[in-house]
């Protein structure tokens, strides 16, 4: 075999090896972003969907999802032991918090709290105990009491 042809043939299959290893990088790349994707899509409807805390023996399974304003639901009795009480985000509606609050199972308070109003202090004041935050609760909620 002559020089020219095996050089010819080195180059040859080194084209190929280059053009392989660039293929093989896009579909990787091109796998990644997908998977990525596919990763994002996943958390958003997590994020999005709601969550039951049940009867909330965890308080901070409630209290994360409602200071993001992620739907979340959970249940409380009431200290005589028989008022049976249902707290629920509804996610956000019109750049607002949905809140809603169920009293032995009649509505008790729909409420829309503007981005960063609805916190752990706004809902100890929804129950009676004075943090300063009337007014929020006022102007946020609809109460049926």
């Amino acid at each position: 075999m002559s020089k020219k042809v095996l050089y010819a043939v080195m180059l040859i299959l080194v084209l190929v090896i280059v053009i392989g290893l660039i293929v093989f990088s896009k579909n990787n790349t091109l796998k990644e972003a997908s998977e990525q994707t596919q990763i994002e899509t996943q958390a958003t409807v997590i994020e999005e969907e709601m969550i039951d805390c049940g009867q909330a023996e965890d308080p901070g399974c409630f209290l994360s999802r409602m200071n993001g304003c992620l739907p979340v639901t959970t249940k409380m009795v009431g200290s005589d032991g028989s008022t049976s009480i249902d707290l629920t985000i509804l996610g956000q509606e019109n750049e607002k918090c949905h809140f809603q609050r169920k009293i032995n199972g009649v509505m008790d308070m729909d409420c829309y709290f503007s981005k960063g109003t609805l916190n752990s202090d706004t809902l100890d004041q929804m129950f009676g105990n004075d943090k300063g935050l009337q007014k929020v609760v006022d102007e946020s909620c609809q109460s049926g009491w």
